[in-house]
């Protein structure tokens, strides 16, 4: 390495940050020719020189010899950037030696002292900001009257800055200046410049909230006119105060709403929690609810629109008749870009509809519909699919406007968005069997729309709903000519070679688009199966409808053909026929030549129960995850106080266990049996015998990750410059860098570190800290070093089940769409199929999609889908195979899909972590 000389060749200082490259901790500075620049050279060199010695220092190489230099030839200096650097210099320089203040400290409070009564207002500001960073009582007590007198100086900047330093002062040392409640009140009755004012109100409101209550009584009605900033304190205090003494919130109430109307967002965001919290009178809570609508229409940011979004599902919780008359306003969000924004506004929106806004809500959302069919339409086709969905819900809750909204809906069959079309005809599908004054009408309309569905799965469910709810003969007539007619290219003879050659040119030139006989001839033969199936049921209804005699053999006769056509193709289809598919269809011949009875009944009656069954069985789920969602703790007025303490096994039978009551203590188990334990986040950092004992204890937010570090110094010496670095694997960053401290001997501190997080992964912090002896020559060694253990950041606490707003079709396309595929053998001490299901599900927070009537062990099979959302929106989807096997174990894989890699990897390797469990010890 080069060696840290001060001059190089042309007698010039280096760059600084030519210093951090080329310094080496094990090479010292030259010192004597730092000296020479600083009693020789010019302010451009001194600037350069006092800018690497403060580096020097910052990395632990203090320069001390230096200091009586600096005190000489530096402090008298009239430039302006010296004089600031200056301020960096006595900021970092350890200003005492073995507990007590140095000598040269006296002479720089002078220079301090000269610089606080400097006729230039950026030098009194800036120096006085400097004060409020220092900590040493000696050197700020002979700098207290200068400090006061800058309270009146002319200009804001020093009369801001002069209010800080004595907040700091007072904050730390109280008995250098007792007066300063009384002396910033004072200040504050006279001061008329927005920013001093602040800085004034937030010193009383730290240090002396007495008085900045008695203040804020003098200009209760001028606070409207007051800075955002200013406004934004007043808040913060009027909720404490009315917290403290609810009697006083009549006093307040009143600025609170006219701070409702503030122009800054920060103050009416403030305004309108602080109002939910003083009042919850329908005035206030509609007022604090109307002031976060503007917020959540008017602000650009997705972030204050999401935040703002939660606060209204709160006041929806509970208080549902205020948020179900400014239904209509929050509706005006949809205009917003954002997708989740949207989804949020439509969740809302479904919770709050009633029989009042019902008609109003459906005209939005179809307005909403019909903006999605221009293509220049930026939230795409997905955001139709949710519009659909919200109909679909709040429709059914209210079904006067199902007339209205049935036609509309149809109309979206021929969607190509395969969720948009599939959530249509499954809507249509309930209502037609809940509703049968709509059969008719809703059977018309999708006869007519048949021929424009593009996806088999919208098809199939469009013939069932025919055959099965079709009432009148000209109404089957038309259905089945409708089918035929989409069947038509199957039903032509076959073309010779030289007809398909032209044809296979003219389509070239056109372009096929999707049709039903194209999606047949391509292999999809559930779709033929499903087709066969229901012009059989077609047969029977005209049967039933007792259609004319040689209509009824006509159409006999044309629906084997189509029938035999699709066994053909069947057969000599080089596309794979699933043997299932097969049969069906030839079931349906064997039903036409020679009717059975019990089978007829099958077919006729039995499979409309099964749907009706299927129905009900849906309406209860809902309406039981209602009962679970809305439950509440009813604590009975004769109810016993529990005091275990005070209660008698003679009076009131036997004491509760006290195991119980410790768990219930320590909070190990909650009610779903989650380790919940604050014990369970405590990381041990380093060993019990290292001079520095740390343990961090780990706190996840949504997007966040904070550490409470507890550092204990185990040495009976003083350590200082203690610097904790940390440093992260994967998509973790570090917000801000640790300030460095002192510890006194046997004592313990704390420190805070906020880490962002990026993505759903499994991420790792490691880290080291360092420090001094106090007394002993500073140096950089390994005893001086404590190596930190690494903490794990689980992927699991960004996880969350998803079951209840995933449905199977949206399950299937996202399991298609998903490109990243995790797959997990199966090797578990469980036994039981479902108790293994439950278990994974546990584990990894994901919800379990499949329905509790599917989870059975009985046949030794199962399979079962479980979804799960991260905080950051992205999905995870898993689905079990497993089946038991003679001896009694599980056997199966685990497929875990997500459209990011990270969270499938992190989520396959809990899963294959924790597939056992704990048993039982002997």
């Amino acid at each position: 390495m080069a060696s840290a000389s001060a001059l190089n060749t042309s007698g010039s200082i280096e760059k600084p940050c030519t210093i951090l490259i080329h310094y080496d901790k094990g090479d010292p500075p030259q010192i004597n020719e730092f000296k020479q620049v600083f009693e020789n050279g010019n302010d451009e060199q001194k600037v350069d020189a006092l800018k690497r010695v403060i580096l020097y220092t910052i990395n632990g190489e203090p320069l001390s010899q230096l200091l009586m230099t600096i005190i000489k030839h530096v402090v008298p200096s009239r430039n302006h950037t010296l004089k600031k650097l200056l301020l960096i210099y006595w900021e970092v320089i350890e200003k005492t030696h073995l507990g007590k203040l140095k000598s040269e400290m006296i002479l720089v409070c002078n220079s301090l002292l000269n610089d606080l009564n400097h006729p230039n207002e950026f030098i009194r500001g800036s120096t006085l900001r400097f004060l409020c960073k220092l900590r040493e009582a000696e050197v700020l007590e002979p700098l207290v009257p200068a400090v006061r007198n800058n309270l009146e100086y002319r200009h804001a900047y020093v009369r801001r800055n002069a209010v800080l330093a004595i907040y700091n002062i007072y904050s730390h040392f109280e008995y250098l200046i007792p007066d300063a409640p009384e002396l910033i009140y004072n200040f504050l009755l006279v001061e008329g410049d927005a920013s001093c004012k602040r800085n004034a109100f937030i010193m009383l409101f730290n240090c002396a909230q007495d008085k900045a209550v008695e203040y804020l009584s003098t200009v209760l009605d001028q606070v409207p006119s007051f800075g955002d900033m200013l406004q934004f304190i007043i808040v913060e205090l009027i909720r404490k105060v009315c917290k403290k003494n609810p009697s006083e919130r009549s006093k307040y109430i009143k600025c609170i709403f006219t701070l409702l109307n503030s122009s800054s967002p920060a103050v009416k965001y403030e305004s309108a929690g602080t109002l939910l919290s003083l009042s919850s009178a329908p005035t206030a809570v509609r007022g604090a609810a109307s002031a976060y609508i503007d917020l959540l229409c008017n602000e650009s940011d997705n972030n204050v629109k999401m935040i703002v979004l939660d606060k209204l599902l709160e006041i929806k919780k509970n208080h549902s008749k205020i948020m179900e008359e400014l239904v209509m306003d929050i509706m005006r969000a949809l205009s917003s870009p954002n997708l989740d924004i949207c989804k949020k506004v439509l969740n809302i929106v479904l919770d709050s509809v009633t029989p009042k806004n019902i008609d109003e809500v459906i005209l939005v959302l179809k307005k909403e519909i019909n903006k999605t069919r221009f293509k220049e339409f930026d939230k795409g086709l997905e955001y139709r699919h949710l519009l659909i969905q919200t109909i679909h819900v709040s429709s059914l809750k209210y079904p006067e406007v199902l007339g209205s909204v049935i036609p509309l809906l149809i109309e979206y069959l021929g969607d190509t968005y395969k969720a948009s079309a599939t959530e249509v005809i499954i809507f249509v599908r309930e209502v037609v069997e809940t509703y049968p004054h709509l059969c008719q009408e809703i059977t018309q309309k999708l006869i007519e729309n048949l021929s424009s569905i593009k996806v088999s799965k919208v098809y199939r469910v469009a013939v069932w709903i025919i055959s099965e709810y079709v009432n009148s003969v000209q109404d089957l007539t038309f259905a089945f000519t409708s089918i035929q007619k989409d069947l038509e290219e199957l039903l032509k003879p076959k073309p010779t070679p030289e007809q398909m050659e032209i044809m296979s040119k003219s389509k070239a030139k056109v372009g096929e688009q999707i049709s039903i006989h194209k999606l047949i001839s391509d292999g999809d033969w559930f779709l033929a199966a499903s087709i066969s199936s229901s012009l059989c049921k077609l047969y029977m209804k005209a049967e039933e409808l007792q259609m004319d005699g040689a209509a009824l053999n006509k159409l006999k006769a044309e629906i084997m053909l189509i029938l035999v056509v699709l066994i053909n193709l069947a057969k000599t289809s080089q596309a794979s026929t699933t043997k299932s598919a097969y049969e069906r269809m030839i079931s349906c011949i064997q039903m036409l030549i020679d009717p059975n009875p019990a089978l007829r009944k099958i077919w006729i009656k039995d499979c409309r129960d099964s749907f009706t069954q299927y129905l009900k069985y849906l309406l209860f789920k809902q309406s039981e995850s209602k009962k679970k969602s809305g439950k509440e703790a009813i604590v009975k007025p004769n109810s016993i106080i529990n005091i275990r303490q005070l209660k008698s096994k003679r009076a009131f039978g036997p004491v509760d266990n006290d195991e119980d009551d410790l768990i219930k203590a320590v909070g190990i188990m909650n009610t779903t049996g989650k380790d919940s334990s604050e014990h369970a986040k405590i990381y041990q950092l380093s060993g019990y015998s290292d001079p520095i004992y740390a343990e961090a204890y780990v706190k996840v937010h949504q997007y966040d990750i904070v550490l409470d570090i507890s550092i204990f110094n185990q040495t009976n010496d003083t350590l200082q410059n203690v610097t904790l670095e940390l440093v992260t694997l994967g998509d973790l960053k570090i917000c801000e860098r640790v300030p460095s401290f002192t510890v006194g001997p046997r004592e313990k501190t704390t420190a805070k570190a906020s880490i962002k997080v990026s993505s759903t992964d499994n991420g790792v912090i490691m880290g080291t800290i360092t420090f001094d002896v106090a007394g002993s020559v500073s140096q950089m060694s390994d005893k001086n070093c404590v190596i930190l253990n690494e903490v794990h950041i689980d992927v699991i606490d960004y996880i969350q089940p998803a079951n209840h707003s995933y449905t199977d079709l949206l399950f299937r396309s996202h399991w298609l769409e998903f490109e990243w595929e995790n797959k997990i053998p199966v090797n578990t001490n469980i036994n039981d199929l479902v108790q293994y299901v439950q278990h994974i599900s546990k584990v990894t927070n994901m919800g379990i999609l499949t329905p509790d009537i599917e989870l059975s062990s009985e046949t030794g099979i199962l399979s079962a889908n479980l979804c799960a959302k991260s905080v950051f929106g992205e999905d995870a989807l898993a689905n079990i195979c497993i089946e038991k096997q003679i001896d009694g174990k599980i056997s199966g894989f685990i497929r875990i899909r997500a459209k990011v890699q990270g969270i499938a990897v992190s989520l396959g390797e809990k899963m294959a972590l924790k597939q056992k469990i704990a048993q039982p010890s002997a």
